[in-house]
């Protein structure tokens, strides 16, 4: 509590700024980053360019967007009663149920009140004179802060796919970082879905249920295997807090273990351009208002790697 403090004290005894902390999103991170720097007493603000919290789980919400790991290995570990009262529904927890926990999260630890929602921050600014930040947002409002954290995630730039017409394309087209809070349905429909990296796999496993005609444009084949999801039991819940401690500790051990990447990657036998899953030969029309386009392309603010 000393130190907590001293470091509270310091940045109130300096120039004036409008907060000693700024942080930027307010997704899995934003939330912690919060959450401790109220606890070391110091005043916080994050601007979140949403209209909630859940950072990529509030935006990602296209058809199949799971967590890849463990459910329980993505809950936070700082409050043993937070640990104690949320179940996890699955193994592997889908998009909905994990902006729900975050939301939980939220509400039970009061942070909304220090998070101001659709603020965009356009620039920011380190003022050696003041030794303060400077952020800018979007609509021109400008605060300070002796502390600047960004939240934002390495990969929250979507990229849409720059393709000869793409543009004149008359359907109806998604980017998966985009997705509407509307349901869309793909029943009957000839569907276009360009890259096979994590997100298309989820996505294109989903369409295809209901699609009539599902195409696949890939660059680089994957590596893909069966999740093997399954609901969590009771007693397997009860088993999984009972071993929370052990299982925190092994995870902030170093792993012995390594993953390696295969020389050469394997051959594809489908074409390099494209995955045909139905029809004969048929191929999702630029031009034609009957088909839909899903881009599925990495969100790197370079080059995609879908």
């Amino acid at each position: 509590m000393v130190a907590s403090q001293t470091i509270a004290d310091k940045s109130k005894t300096e120039t004036q700024v409008d907060f000693d902390a700024v942080v930027i999103g307010a997704g899995v991170s934003g939330l912690y980053q919060l959450y401790r720097l109220r606890e070391l007493g110091l005043t916080v603000r994050v601007f979140e360019a949403g209209t909630n919290v859940g950072g990529t789980w509030y935006w990602n919400r296209y058809p199949g967007a799971r967590f890849d790991s463990e459910s329980w290995t993505y809950g936070y570990s700082f409050s043993q009663e937070l640990l104690n009262e949320w179940d996890w529904e699955e193994h592997f927890a889908g998009q909905p149920e994990t902006e729900r926990y975050l939301n939980h999260v939220a509400d039970k630890f009061d942070l909304r009140r220090d998070i101001q929602f659709k603020s965009r921050v356009a620039a920011a600014h380190y003022r050696e004179n003041t030794h303060s930040w400077e952020i800018t947002l979007e609509d021109g409002r400008r605060y300070t802060a002796r502390f600047l954290i960004t939240a934002v995630g390495v990969l929250s730039a979507a990229t849409l796919p720059n393709i000869p017409g793409v543009k004149s394309f008359q359907g109806p087209s998604f980017h998966t970082h985009y997705w509407p809070k509307e349901p869309v349905s793909f029943v009957g429909k000839r569907v276009a879905v360009i890259g096979t990296g994590a997100t298309g796999i989820q996505t294109i496993t989903e369409v295809a249920k209901t699609a009539g005609h599902l195409t696949v444009f890939q660059r680089t084949p994957q590596w893909a295997a069966p999740l093997h999801n399954a609901k969590i039991t009771k007693e397997e819940m009860d088993h999984i807090r009972a071993n929370y401690s052990d299982i925190s500790r092994a995870a902030r051990k170093p792993s012995a273990a390594s993953f390696t990447r295969p020389t050469r990657a394997p051959r594809s036998r489908f074409p390099r351009q494209s995955v045909r899953r139905s029809g004969k030969n048929s191929t999702a029309s630029q031009d034609s208002a009957s088909g839909w386009a899903i881009s599925a392309t990495s969100w790197s603010i370079g080059r995609p790697t879908g």
